[in-house]
């Protein structure tokens, strides 16, 4: 927020210096658009560089509760109806000739393919250009089947992570090449693999996620959780400090459960990362996996479904608003605000300079005829 500040400074400053140089060709109404449109171009570039770097993916859970076949306006459109039209200076010389055309479209109408789940909407591609054929994907949906959708929201964390994470760089390099990417790419429209083996066979790994979804067609909807399990060959507990670094956490509404299995299926330790306030439902859970002794599907489907449904809370990313003030841009956002900040300013009153703009009054620089 402080290089913000410091930045606007230019183009607050220098409409008023090319004014007192320039006065009899820049008038009071030219350097006040001046500092207007380059603040909010300047501000405008940094906020947008800002939310890039704050924006991240969560993942809603839930189950299909209908679809449905959906008329919308055509989105093939052409150029049509083409012409020449022409336009001069105000004092009528310069003329020049340029092409103009109406926008027509393909059809009427389109049709969208929609399925509905009490996660969110999405739409089945279709299968023509109009959407006139059932496309097979939209027929075998079925109602209750489980649902997992990939939300963007504005995560602070990771926009500003070392507030957070920055005393815990050593145990990530300590698990180096051993952590894997967050799973927040859904696949087939509605599915995503979140029972993810870190050099661990898991010979029924296909259940274990099919089953997962269908837990989460209760646990989204009723305690906005997502559920992620994590198998590790290691039998190092800070395995699972080293994860919760490497994906800062997780998300808002994440319950990543870690099971350090170097004998598989047989349990050395077990962990839970969430950002939770109730910090008792990740000790339960956690304690609860761990004497069960050994890897079973059922199981451990049932603690965790019965600790979340018991005491997990989400915890609003709005708490953790106080880490906006932190976020700067990325680089190329602020090299963006410097140039239109700086060269735009001055830009702009060379232009003020050397041409007459009048916007409350006066004649219009062109005429069209």
């Amino acid at each position: 927020m402080e290089l913000l500040l410091l930045l606007l400074v230019f183009p607050l400053v220098w409409p008023w210096i090319a004014r007192y140089k320039w006065q009899a060709a820049i008038t009071w109404e030219e350097m006040t658009l001046n500092i207007v449109i380059c603040v909010a171009l300047t501000a405008g570039i940094w906020y947008v560089g800002v939310f890039t770097k704050a924006s991240d993916i969560e993942i809603l859970n839930g189950e299909v509760v209908g679809k449905a076949r959906e008329r919308v306006s055509c989105e093939h459109s052409y150029s049509c109806n083409c012409r020449s039209e022409r336009y001069c200076d105000s004092d009528g010389k310069n003329c020049s000739t340029t092409e103009a055309c109406d926008t027509c479209y393909e059809h009427s109408y389109d049709y969208d393919w929609v399925v509905h789940s009490n996660a969110g909407d999405f739409r089945i591609n279709r299968v023509d250009r109009q959407g006139v054929s059932e496309p097979p994907r939209f027929s075998v949906v079925q109602k209750s089947q489980p649902v997992a959708l990939a939300h963007q929201f504005v995560n602070y964390i990771k926009a500003a992570p070392e507030s957070l994470f920055n005393k815990r760089s050593s145990v990530v390099e300590g698990f180096a090449g051993q952590l894997p990417d967050y799973p927040d790419q859904p696949y087939d429209y509605h599915y995503v693999n979140r029972v993810i083996p870190v050099g661990v066979a898991v010979p029924d790994l296909a259940s274990w996620n099919f089953d997962l979804a269908l837990l989460l067609r209760e646990l989204g909807p009723a305690k906005q959780a997502n559920v992620v399990i994590v198998f590790t060959k290691f039998d190092d507990p800070m395995y699972a400090r080293a994860l919760e670094a490497h994906w800062l956490g997780g998300k808002k509404n994440d319950i990543i459960v870690i099971i350090g299995t170097p004998e598989y299926p047989k349990i050395a330790w077990a962990d839970v990362v969430s950002w939770t306030d109730n910090e008792l439902f990740k000790v339960e859970l956690k304690d609860a996996l761990f004497q069960t002794g050994t890897v079973d599907r059922a199981k451990v489907f049932a603690l965790v479904r019965t600790h979340t449904l018991k005491s997990f809370t989400r915890k609003p990313m709005s708490e953790f608003s106080y880490l906006k003030y932190e976020i700067d841009p990325p680089l190329w956002a602020m090299i963006l605000a410097i140039i239109v900040a700086i060269g735009g300013s001055i830009g702009l009153s060379w232009y003020f300079h050397r041409e007459d703009v009048r916007i409350f009054g006066g004649r219009s620089p062109r005429t069209w005829r």
